[in-house]
């Protein structure tokens, strides 16, 4: 454009001149206005120039910000138009490679959506993303505009967020925040922004503590049983020949201890299997007063062995949604504890009422009570208030352990009301879940 408008000037001058001779106007006068014109030629042409410059530059800009859907208007000269058409394919196709780009974090974040560990994304010292994971975990929504510490809320992660973007290694940091034990891993993506991870552990390190103290407890409790019948058929070999009315009644302490051994192996495993938390297949609608009155039938013999009354205010049906298995184990074990720990000639009452949408289930016994500083502790695995009584009640010291898991399993509450010397009232409060649904 340049070349061309310097041109033009020598072209204006020469046909000014021309014009001076043709009319017989002086040379200098010729000349002046000759210069004039190319002056005023030019400045059109510069002006023209600019606006079109102005023009591209603001459509660099415009897609150096991300704005690539206006085209230019292709004007002007031939290289004028090659400039515009070239910027006008440069923007097409950046437009193209951005709908890829978003495309492509779309499906990522849908495929981190379906995580279970919670991911979080932070571009300049801000959060971008947040999978559901990470969002109840940290209870910010999916994109909130705030810092690495006000999302994270503990030093450090966020830390571990800053050293990743400062250093562009991979840092790893072990924390507690609200009474939960979290791993979080941050590194730097491709695209520039800190992705952090973090993993909840305290159910992993609960499970895992349950596990320990589980074969710990159990090793402590089976190995009494299996001392006993390991002493009782030793002195059995000698007792045979010279005693066998001794014998005979060795023969029945080991039948008693395998039956406890085996009452023991039982509750372990059914207590395992509550712990576990697993899926709660195979619910269903059972009348739980008729489940509570079968198992007090079923422990009469043992009441009556040990001079106690069981009376069952089951009367009314009361139907629920529930693993059968767990309701029977709730009813029996509360129904033998009343039983074992009461006294000659006491009496165990259990009481089944549907009340709204829950089922209330009381046991309530005669027996020596317990005492206050003990009452929270009882649903301990393998706690028992006293000793040498619960051995000799042939208890395991899981039953009320068992029950709570059970009750737990079904989103239900269990309490304790207690008074020493006088007895114990155990309350099991269960959900009534999905009663109308099922045929």
């Amino acid at each position: 454009m340049l070349r061309r408008s310097l041109l033009a000037v020598p072209a204006l001058v020469a046909g000014a001149a021309l014009v001076g001779a043709v009319y017989g106007q002086r040379p200098a006068l010729v000349a002046i206005l000759a210069g004039l014109v190319a002056l005023a030629v030019e400045a059109a042409l510069a002006a023209v120039a600019e606006r079109r410059a102005g023009t591209v530059a603001d459509r660099v800009q415009r897609i150096a910000g991300g704005d690539t859907a206006i085209p230019i208007e292709v004007v002007g000269s031939r290289e004028w138009q090659r400039l515009l058409s070239g910027l006008n394919q440069v923007g097409s196709s950046l437009e193209r490679r951005f709908a890829e780009l978003q495309d492509e974090r779309v499906r990522i974040e849908r495929l981190l959506d379906d995580l279970p560990t919670a991911v979080l994304l932070f571009s300049v010292d801000r959060l971008a993303y947040a999978n559901p994971v990470a969002r109840t975990l940290f209870g910010v929504s999916r994109s909130a505009d705030r810092t690495p510490l006000q999302v994270l809320g503990t030093e450090g992660l966020a830390d571990a967020v800053t050293e990743a973007r400062e250093t562009g290694s991979t840092v790893e940091v072990e924390v507690e925040r609200d009474d939960r034990e979290l791993v979080g891993r941050a590194s730097v993506t491709a695209a520039g922004e800190v992705a952090m991870v973090v993993t909840d552990l305290t159910e992993v390190r609960r499970v895992h503590q349950i596990r320990r103290d589980f074969v710990t407890n159990a090793s402590h409790e089976l190995k009494t049983p299996v001392a006993g019948m390991l002493a009782l058929s030793d002195s059995l070999r000698h007792a045979f020949d010279r005693d066998p009315d001794r014998a005979r009644t060795m023969v029945s302490r080991v039948q008693l201890e395998a039956e406890r051994l085996g009452q023991l192996v039982r509750d372990l495993l059914d207590l395992a299997r509550l712990e576990e938390r697993g899926e709660h297949e195979g619910r269903h609608r059972v009348d739980v007063a008729e489940v509570v009155r079968v198992q007090a039938d079923r422990l009469g013999p043992l009441a009556a062995q040990r001079g106690v009354t069981i009376r069952c205010d089951c009367s009314d049906p009361a139907p629920a949604i529930s693993l059968p298995q767990d309701l029977r184990l709730i009813a029996t074990n509360l129904i033998e504890n009343a039983v074992r720990y009461n006294r000659p000639g006491g009496a165990v009452l259990a009481t089944v009422r549907r009340n709204g949408t829950r089922i209330h289930i009381d046991v309530a016994d005669t027996g020596v009570g317990i005492p206050e500083a003990e009452r929270d502790r009882v649903f301990e695995r393998f706690y028992r208030v006293d000793k040498g009584r619960s051995r000799l009640a042939g208890g395991t010291g899981l039953g009320l352990s068992i029950v709570r898991h059970a009750v737990e399993r079904h989103g239900g509450t269990i309490t304790l009301d207690s008074v020493l010397g006088e007895g114990t009232t155990v309350r099991v409060v269960l959900p009534v879940e999905g009663e109308a649904g099922v045929s």
